[in-house]
């Protein structure tokens, strides 16, 4: 899971929901939730992590010390039984939003990243220039650009105009496959061809 702004020391984001039932055995269910989040953690070292849910009597506190709770407000009554842990120290805020049988609870992110420009001493870009305004706009524009490099992922893709956008080179190696089985009359190979192109179906529809 990987939402539309993710810090950069972060990969992917994996999210892990709970439930333990009031009559479940609080030790067995964190040990079973710490074993699954260890094999997650060996698999995806940078990711960043969040288990949530309705946790009932349990707590992870002793089970993954390197978590943290950010529920701290009552979610049920006066008990605050919905918690979320994340892997992260100081990542959010918890404020109740209403009641139901489980109350919402907004969890509000602490970080704020910085804006480029709004950091940025503009006196400092445009004072050697004094009037000469051509110099002064190539120097804020070349300025723009750099952050603009250092702000955003850039990425190169090939396109040829007689191909969609959506068409890889592995789709498009399956297509030549599957037309050559077609010129041939091989009709088990149109089929098996077909198997494989099943998981690209989504990508053809525009």
């Amino acid at each position: 899971m990987r939402p539309y702004y993710l810090l950069r020391e972060f990969t992917p984001t994996i999210v892990i929901a709970v439930y333990i039932p009031p009559s479940a055995d609080a030790a067995v269910a964190c040990e079973v939730i710490s074993s699954a989040t260890a094999k997650l953690q060996t698999e995806h070292p940078d990711a960043f992590m969040v288990i949530t849910g309705d946790f009932n009597h349990a707590s992870l506190n002793s089970t993954l010390n390197n978590f943290h709770q950010y529920v701290d407000c009552p979610t049920r009554d006066n008990k605050t039984l919905d918690l979320l842990y994340a892997n992260v120290m100081d990542a959010y805020d918890a404020s109740p939003l209403g009641r139901s049988d489980h109350n919402l609870v907004m969890m509000t992110p602490k970080y704020v990243p910085l804006d480029c420009f709004e950091s940025t001493d503009w006196d400092v870009l445009c004072e050697p220039h004094g009037e000469d305004i051509d110099n002064m706009t190539d120097c804020i524009t070349d300025y723009i650009r750099f952050c603009e490099d250092t702000t955003m992922p850039a990425r190169t893709v090939q396109c040829f105009s007689n191909n969609k956008p959506w068409i890889t080179s592995d789709l498009k190696a399956l297509l030549n496959k599957k037309k050559k089985a077609f010129r041939s009359g091989d009709r088990e190979e149109q089929r098996r061809v077909q198997h494989e192109l099943r998981p690209y179906t989504p990508l053809t529809v525009p």
